[in-house]
This record gives C-alpha cells, sequence and structure tokens, in this order.
C-alpha cells in the first residue's frame, strides 16, 4: 500500500502534488479513495470545508483529466502510424482508444465502461488510471462510526452508485 497526499483540483495540470501524486497512482493496482466525513476545527480541509461529494467529484475529474490527456497522446500516435503503414493493429487500438476518449468525453472511468474481453485486453496495455477499482474508505467521528449514522453516509452511496459503483467500507481513523 502507498499512502498518497490528497488529490486538488488542477492536479492534472501540475498543481498541488500534481504529475507526481497521479504516477504514484499509476504505480498502484486499485484505489482506496479514503473520504473525510467528519467536521473538526483543528483539521483543516484544503477546499475550506468538508464535502466527500465534492471530493469524490474533484479526484474523479482529475483522473479523467490525465487520462485524457494520456489518451490522446496515443491516438495521435497511432494516427501518425496509420498514415505512414496502414497497419492493421494500429487501427483496431486507434478505434479503440478513440472509445475511450468518447466514454471520458461522457465523464465516465475507463473502469465503468463497457468492455468487450478482446477490448480488456488491449485496454491493460495502456495502464489507464480510470481504470483501476476504486474502495471508498469513508472516514467518520468516532461517535458516527459507533452509532453507524453520519449526515454524509446516504449521499456518498448514492454518489457512488450514480457514478459507476464500488465498495464502500465506512472507518473510523480516530478510532482506530
Amino acid at each position: 500500500m502507498i499512502d498518497i497526499a490528497g488529490l486538488v483540483p488542477g492536479a492534472s495540470e501540475g498543481r498541488g502534488l500534481g504529475n507526481a501524486f497521479l504516477s504514484h497512482i499509476n504505480a498502484t493496482d486499485g484505489i482506496f479513495q479514503v473520504l473525510r466525513a467528519f467536521d473538526d476545527e483543528d483539521v483543516i480541509h484544503t477546499e475550506g470545508d468538508v464535502n466527500p461529494i465534492r471530493d469524490m467529484e474533484i479526484i474523479r475529474t482529475e483522473l479523467i483529466a490525465k487520462d485524457i490527456q494520456h489518451v490522446t497522446r496515443e491516438i495521435e500516435d497511432r494516427a501518425k502510424v496509420i498514415q505512414r503503414t496502414n497497419d492493421k493493429t494500429a487501427k483496431v487500438e486507434h478505434a479503440l482508444l478513440e472509445k475511450v476518449l468518447e466514454g471520458f468525453n461522457e465523464g465516465r472511468m475507463v473502469k465503468d465502461m463497457i468492455w468487450s474481453n478482446a477490448e480488456i485486453e488491449l485496454l491493460n496495455m495502456f495502464l489507464f488510471l480510470t481504470a483501476k477499482p476504486i474502495i471508498y474508505l469513508i472516514n467518520l467521528s468516532e461517535p458516527d462510526y459507533i452509532r453507524k449514522k453520519n449526515k454524509w453516509l446516504a449521499k456518498i452511496a448514492k454518489w457512488i452508485n450514480e457514478n459507476g459503483g464500488g465498495t464502500i467500507i465506512p472507518i473510523s481513523v480516530a478510532l482506530e
């Protein structure tokens, strides 16, 4: 496991830890996304207030933005090969990458799109950040964790279900 500092808006363009953050994710097989769902005046939040929905949207947006940069380069590379050699493999890859880009433009992650087995084999070559499975760890206050209630849990679950789904695990770092 690699503990990576939080992602900020604009990371795909170098803001915050930027590309270093995103390259750390590239080295992983999956993502545990820790979401803060408790208020504490002594613990500051980079965005000024606690809003795990906004935080999930930021991470999703930045991962997709970084993958758009990656897929755009790959599409350009395949187009050059096709133009020079008319290579059949490059044509298949180009078509697949265009399909990936279309999904990104609709706000979808690779992991949430429908693929054939052959497409999955090809996709695995590209190591898209948005292809990685995500487990959502919802960090609750100790009292919320004990009583199994929090004002954010239902909203978080709804957002996750509407955005590709995933495993949700409530935790309390303070209690642990």
